[in-house]
């Protein structure tokens, strides 16, 4: 395995001599193992290593037993130890996350600070490569979603990456390498764990190199993928007008004539170029594809402050800085969005029975889905809107006015709505024309969830 490691890294050229190397020890048998390896390493290298254990205040004594063990062994092994210390379910509701996630983000941020202009050195291996893959197969993702966990990415090195969980203990045993055991892992709470837990022991059953060969699927869709943005850049390029921090300008004939797959990875690196690529879903390139043959003057709101507008041939990917008041999301089916301007997550779940989720920090209406028949955004008020009411059609402008909502509020109050009609007003009134009745066979549950800060 020390030779496959080392492979590794000067096959992905990881590690320049002389570097200094951050590396994320929880004190598991796979972090043990990637510190033990570097270290073996360091001393013909040159490299400086400081080891980081994060504790992320959620398992008690056995927290402290393992921050207790990594602090040990970097005594006895002579290895700097850094030791960060967060409460990641207060850190989870102040961000919106869930705890998995938001552990995750802290001990990034924890590696970070340490970098000091070196790399961080994380033990990710064939096993959880394995997952990774499955579990973004499963959620829908394209090739580059199924490229995996990357040997290399930007500082971030991952020298175990194609070692197995077998080889590692193994090697483990071999020297002499105590580790500890993360209970949590054996708990089927979090999705990851299912799958490592339940679902690839089963498809070994059936295929017993089943992780093995999904890894290496995660290998050829790299290259793959590669490949592909390589050829993107190239058009990329021939469709880009003008490029600056805060406009990009492309050719949108350029653009309608590329292959749809194409033309939709070059959309994203318009977007990462405006570094506004996160939250940008399929559903958004589905919408950007749909107003490249629309005239010139219509315009689309897109996540991250981006105003995405077909003027005279060119289709124009605007970053607006300042918060607008104004804003408009396209609601895909059964997924959530977060709308930063209203501090909302707005989640639409279609059922073929009424339900509803009730919970301190949430609202649920559920409307007759049949009756919608278009796309739903959550949006501002717009000229024309109205809202249906017991009495029949009311102005929404009326309507405000009537419920005595101040003037500064009502352009920012956030609606349930299609283009030309609202279906919600958020924490006031639901149209009556969108109502469930005896007829309903299609449920369509809006919830809204409130960003806690």
């Amino acid at each position: 395995m020390q030779s496959k490691v080392w492979q590794t890294i000067e096959k992905y050229h990881m590690c320049p001599q002389g570097a200094h190397i951050v590396v994320g020890v929880s004190g598991g048998a796979d972090s043990m193992a990637l510190l033990h390896l570097l270290n073996r390493f360091a001393g013909e290298q040159g490299w400086c290593i400081t080891a980081v254990h994060v504790h992320h205040g959620l398992r008690g004594e056995e927290a402290d037993r393992d921050r207790n063990f990594v602090q040990e062994i970097c005594r006895e092994w002579k290895i700097p130890c850094k030791v960060y210390y967060f409460d990641v379910s207060k850190e989870a509701k102040a961000r919106g996350l869930g705890t998995e996630e938001a552990g995750r983000l802290l001990r990034y941020e924890a590696f970070e600070q340490e970098r000091q202009g070196g790399m961080i050195a994380v033990a990710h291996n064939k096993n959880d490569q394995g997952e990774t893959v499955l579990m973004r197969l499963c959620r829908g993702a394209g090739v580059s979603g199924l490229t995996g966990i990357r040997p290399v990415r930007e500082f971030i090195i991952r020298p175990l990456l194609f070692c197995t969980r077998k080889e590692i203990e193994e090697y483990c045993q071999d020297k002499g390498l105590s580790y500890c055991e993360d209970s949590t892992n054996r708990e089927n709470n979090y999705t990851r764990n299912r799958i490592r837990n339940q679902v690839l022991p089963l498809l070994e059953e059936i295929y017993p190199k089943a992780t093995e060969h999904i890894a290496q699927t995660a290998e050829i869709m790299t290259e793959e993928e590669e490949f592909l943005q390589e050829q993107a850049r190239v058009l990329f390029i021939k469709a880009l007008k003008k490029s600056d921090e805060n406009e990009i300008v492309l050719d949108a004939e350029c653009l309608k004539s590329m292959h749809r797959a194409m033309g939709k990875r070059v959309l994203a690196m318009a977007f990462d170029a405006l570094e506004g690529k996160k939250d940008i879903g399929s559903v958004h390139y589905e919408l950007l594809v749909g107003l490249l043959g629309q005239e010139s003057g219509k315009s689309l709101y897109l996540p991250n402050h981006i105003i995405a507008e077909l003027s005279y041939g060119a289709l124009i990917l605007k970053k607006v800085r300042e918060m607008s008041s104004h804003f408009s999301y396209p609601l895909p089916l059964n997924q959530e969005i977060y709308v930063p301007e209203a501090k909302l997550f707005v989640g639409t779940y279609l059922c073929t029975k009424k339900r509803t989720q009730k919970s301190q920090d949430s609202c649920t209406k559920v409307f007759d889905y049949d009756k919608i028949g278009c796309a739903l955004f959550c949006r501002t008020r717009q000229n024309g809107d109205r809202l249906a009411i017991k009495n029949g059609r009311k102005k929404l402008k009326d309507f405000l006015i009537d419920e005595k909502i101040p003037r500064e509020e009502r352009d920012r109050l956030p609606l349930i709505a299609t283009e030309d009609d609202v279906l919600w007003v958020v924490n006031q009134r639901v149209s009556a024309a969108y109502l469930p009745d005896e007829n309903t066979k299609k449920f369509l549950t809006v919830q809204i969830r409130r960003f806690i800060e």
